[in-house]
């Protein structure tokens, strides 16, 4: 006779938050919420955290967030201080010449609490920087390589269902609150049917490699937006010491996907100073389309949505993940109120909502769709506008100041946990 194995046993793991994503947003996130004794499963389809080339730039405002769970030391440490400002530079083609800069140096010493443009560091590193405060939290746990299949939510007092696939079949969770912190292409955000409304450019393919090349010994600064109708990038730090650069640009669409390698060289022909030929060593490339969407609600019930799951906007101006952190700091702030100090959950979350959905509706949508064109469009109303701001960072010694005061605004905490907690 077959001996035959014993059924699987259903069991469900359960937790008071469970996040979809460990990339920043959701870790942080996690970092925050278990920093207060909040148990917390994070689950992710990948076996690590994400490697590939993305963010770059965490500016002040973040760097406030940051410095609240005791991360902002070792985020300074890691990586590099741009003590600098930002460079714009037409492309080494057309002579590299410098357009105009935002001078950090300029601004007065202790006028500004951050008196640096950023910390540059990977967003993979960065990631990996906060897992490790999170297992050094007992109420945090992370399980890798479990996707994120469904969800069934049966009332307000019932906790939520999840399954997941993970390597070894099928596994179920339930929780109280559920976050879905897991990229544009968000599965929680699409397993509720939310539409995600917007646009795609379709202009430009977005390509975002990363290079080891001596552009410092060549005049660069730790970030250079390079300004051009065709040639236009970004060129800036990852990190501290031998770390890659990243050169980000666009391609047109009408390129095929076949011919990327063979673009990407063509592109730095015109964009990297220094003699030629080029010596460089190209770590990595990635094309992407970039997006400017935000999804019509951020919460059904329990389940709510943070950084790119809920918005996604094209990566000039490093405004992307820095919205994303913020969510992830107000979202943290409500669920402490909620599941410490037993507060209403709808009124919070709602208002969560509310306040974070208007922010990139109103400041980072815009802002970054206007840093974008700044650096390509040929429309006059925008090369007026872009002559005017480069004028100004030339012939205007309080702009540097004022720049660096806005770059230092702390965000108005409406959700903030009284010190008791």
């Amino acid at each position: 006779m077959t001996d035959v194995p014993p059924q699987d046993k259903i069991e469900y793991e359960h937790a008071s938050v469970l996040i979809v994503g460990a990339g920043p947003v959701g870790l942080f996130l996690a970092l925050k919420s278990a920093q207060k004794g909040i148990d917390v499963i994070v689950i992710d389809s990948e076996p690590h955290v994400l490697k590939s080339p993305r963010a770059t730039t965490y500016m002040p405002i973040v760097l406030n967030e940051m410095e609240k769970v005791g991360l902002v030391d070792d985020l300074v440490m890691a990586g590099h201080t741009n003590r600098e400002g930002i460079s714009f530079r037409k492309p080494n083609a057309k002579g590299g010449e410098v357009l105009g800069a935002l001078m950090m140096a300029a601004i007065p010493k202790g006028a500004v609490k951050y008196d640096f443009a950023g910390i540059h560091l990977g967003q993979q590193a960065v990631g990996e920087l906060i897992l490790k405060h999170c297992e050094a939290q007992k109420s945090f746990r992370v399980m890798w390589q479990h996707r994120f299949v469904g969800l069934k939510q049966p009332g307000e007092t019932k906790p939520i269902e999840i399954v997941a696939a993970g390597p070894t079949g099928e596994k179920f969770f339930t929780c109280d609150y559920l976050v879905g912190a897991d990229g544009a292409g968000s599965s929680v955000r699409r397993a509720l049917c939310i539409p995600f409304e917007g646009f795609t450019w379709n202009d430009f393919r977005f390509v975002a490699s990363n290079v080891r090349y001596d552009f410092e010994k060549y005049g660069f600064t730790t970030a250079n937006m390079i300004v051009d109708e065709e040639d236009w990038a970004v060129i800036a730090r990852t990190g501290s010491g031998d770390d890659p650069w990243r050169v980000a640009f666009g391609m047109r669409t009408d390129i095929p996907m076949s011919d990327l390698m063979e673009h990407v060289k063509e592109k730095y022909e015109r964009l990297l100073p220094g003699p030629r030929p080029l010596e460089y060593e190209l770590v990595s490339a990635n094309p992407y389309w970039a997006h400017q969407r935000v999804a019509r609600t951020w919460k059904v019930g329990r389940v709510v949505l943070a950084g790119d799951a809920a918005h996604s906007n094209n990566p000039i101006g490093g405004l992307g993940l820095t919205t994303g952190f913020l969510d992830a700091a107000a979202l943290g702030n409500c669920l402490i109120r909620i599941l410490t100090l037993s507060e209403k959950p709808d009124t919070l979350l709602s208002r969560y909502e509310s306040v974070r959905r208007a922010a990139w509706v109103n400041y980072t949508d815009k802002a970054s769709t206007d840093f974008k064109l700044r650096l390509h469009s040929i429309d006059p109303k925008i090369v007026a506008a872009r002559e005017g701001f480069f004028k100004a960072l030339n012939d205007d010694p309080e702009i540097h100041h004022k720049t660096a005061t806005m770059m230092n605004e702390q965000v108005e905490d409406m959700f903030e946990i009284p010190s008791s907690v």
